[in-house]
């Protein structure tokens, strides 16, 4: 599965703009060549600069990257320079990074990740890592920690450590993140005068009058000397520009799913190289070409995204394998990768060309103004003879409004919703959008439970790596009782959704899913995980409480407790309580009274 955009460091470039704060040195590279670089201060004579808001890293005062090269040690080191006077007590460190393991194997773990520390910053001098028997502390004055900027990077921006027995750091970087968010909160508070969201989280882009069309242009696969052209299938013919169109035309059919977007697809190569005008605004706007090339046996594609006018290259995606089985999934990760880049792209004022995808991120953004703000706008558009999604948009956004306290959602009739469906034409790319959405607001808001489970499934039947449909199949699943069934319906999800921008609800069900199945550790992951990115998330907080109650870690469960109280005093955690244990399994219910008994919850 790739990663997201690709992006490749040279060995030998000193990143600018990494550090605040410029400087002056002449630093000799691997090769003997020297690089001068100039500025005005910042660094004091022997300090290191930790950059912890965004990506880790740590410069050397001449600006030589000394990030190390595992996260494991990038995360050790972000804990000793923010604990009080650089120090941490080596039990704490284990606790953290090792705590699945024995005590003589979290030691040894420890004493090798700082022999490695010690050969990452050896650089800066000896003594700069000491550790005895009972610690393990950085010298205060070799390192200088760069400040945080009102409304720039998160805290740590994608540190997310995978390894077992981590989740000590889970919470620790979770913790950090929700109180720089809940004082950019006070703060925000303090000086306007009234409550408004943090500068730190980015509205996404509503709907508002378009100012710039996008339209994509799909481009025939790349040929060169590493190209398609030269990749020898074993039956004897040229296979790997069919392998790379065919994932092409999965990621077509993924953004017809998800977007009204205007595609052209120009592979036959008959229009010429610029086959629609782009200074009329109504043509190509953005490329998008596949390459292919060979790793020994394996065909590999790499796609690019381009800016029509410009040439200007904004996205370079990962080597992605030919061969892939769940290639559905994978062509969904990329549609939304393209998305989310475009709109990145798209004028300040907003781009209609990405609906639905738009008034999908305002309502997932949580934010209440703009919640109501985008139900406004659907009303207008519908009002105007705007496309069948329009209604099922406003119905879906009815579960926002009323299970985030916004306001009174409107009411659901489900036949005459089913039958307004039935009339779709069945061609139409967005009916399993429709059908989801329809669905899923018939599960939460009405008793309906019948018809939404079968909206639900029709709409994976004809989109069956449509991240969100696979969402709420595994909620369905998971309320009827089929416990694999909504397992492998999640896992199918995080696959397809990887790079979704509401990435953290498909974690809050797989938070459901594994408290249901009683594996709380991993309940507390997946909750860990969607509060990354989206720290303020009710949802995830509460199962977050109820799996750190049921495995007996009280006092994190109750701080669980005081954070939702904090964020929504009105919210009755109570009744929320009573309706997950009126639900559990018999078994899993006892062992759920007892932790929260203990955690004095309930």
């Amino acid at each position: 599965m790739p990663r997201g955009i690709f992006a490749k460091t040279a060995e030998k470039l000193i990143p600018f703009g990494s550090v605040r704060g410029v400087y002056e040195c002449d630093e000799t590279v691997q090769d003997g060549t020297k690089v001068s670089r100039r500025g005005s201060g910042g660094i004091t004579e022997g300090q290191a600069t930790a950059i912890l808001h965004g990506p880790f890293r740590l410069f050397c005062p001449a600006g030589r990257d000394l990030t190390p090269n595992s996260t494991m040690r990038q995360a050790i080191l972000a804990v000793l320079l923010c604990a009080p006077g650089m120090i941490r007590a080596r039990r704490s460190l284990q606790q953290m990074f090792w705590g699945e393991a024995d005590t003589a194997r979290a030691s040894a773990n420890l004493r090798t990740a700082l022999y490695q520390l010690r050969a990452d910053l050896e650089p800066l001098g000896a003594g700069c890592l000491l550790s005895d028997r009972q610690t393990v502390q950085l010298v205060p004055a070799r390192f200088r920690l760069d400040a945080a900027a009102p409304g720039g990077p998160r805290f740590l921006e994608g540190m997310d450590l995978t390894l077992e027995g981590c989740s000590g750091f889970e919470d620790w970087l979770r913790d950090r993140r929700l109180e720089e968010d809940t004082e950019a909160a006070q703060t925000a508070v303090l000086e306007k005068g009234l409550a408004r969201t943090p500068k730190a989280l980015v509205r996404p882009a509503v709907l508002r009058p378009v100012r710039r069309h996008l339209a994509l242009g799909i481009l025939a696969c790349a040929a060169g000397e590493t190209w398609a052209g030269k990749i020898w299938a074993a039956g004897g013919t040229w296979a790997g520009g069919h392998l790379a169109d065919g994932v092409m035309d999965e990621i077509i059919h993924a953004l017809t799913l998800t977007t009204l977007l205007d595609i052209h697809d120009l592979r036959g190569g008959e229009s010429g190289p610029v086959p629609l005008p782009i200074e009329t605004g109504r043509g190509v706007s953005h490329w998008v070409q596949a390459a292919v090339l060979r790793r020994g046996a394996r065909a590999l594609m790499r796609l690019r995204l381009i800016e029509a006018g410009t040439q200007r290259l904004l996205w370079l995606s990962d080597l992605i394998p030919l061969e892939e089985d769940d290639g559905a999934a994978v062509a969904q990760g990329l549609a939304e990768t393209i998305t989310d880049r475009l709109s990145a792209e798209a004028d300040a004022e907003g781009a209609p060309d990405l609906f639905p995808v738009t008034a999908l991120a305002a309502m997932f953004s949580l934010d209440s103004a703009l919640i109501l703000q985008t139900e406004a706008q659907l009303v207008r558009m519908q009002a105007e003879g705007g496309p069948e999604v329009l209604e099922y948009l406003r119905v879906f956004l009815q579960v926002f409004k009323q299970h985030e306290g916004i306001g009174a959602a409107s009411a659901i009739e489900a036949s005459a919703l089913c039958e307004r469906l039935s009339r779709m034409r069945t061609s139409d790319p967005m009916l399993p959008l429709c059908q989801s959405l329809a669905g899923y607001a018939l599960h939460m808001l009405t008793d309906e439970q019948e018809a939404a489970a079968a909206l639900v499934e029709a709409a994976y039947q004809r989109a069956p790596g449509l991240a969100l449909n696979l969402d709420h199949l595994a909620v369905l699943r998971l309320i009827r009782g089929d416990l694999d069934g909504a397992a492998a319906a999640l896992a199918q999800c995080l696959r397809a959704g990887s790079f979704s921008p509401w990435r953290y609800t498909y974690e809050v069900t797989g938070a459901m899913i594994c408290m249901a199945r009683g594996e709380y550790q991993a309940a507390i992951y997946h909750a860990n995980q969607a509060l990354f990115r989206k720290p303020k998330y009710l949802g995830a907080l509460r199962y977050a409480m109820a799996g750190l109650a049921a495995s007996g870690k009280h006092a994190d469960a109750r701080r669980m407790v005081a954070r939702i109280q904090t964020l929504r005093p009105e919210h009755d955690l109570a009744g929320w309580t009573q309706g997950l244990l009126r639900r559990a399994p018999a078994p899993l219910g006892q062992s759920l009274v007892a932790g929260l008994q203990q955690s004095e919850i309930i």
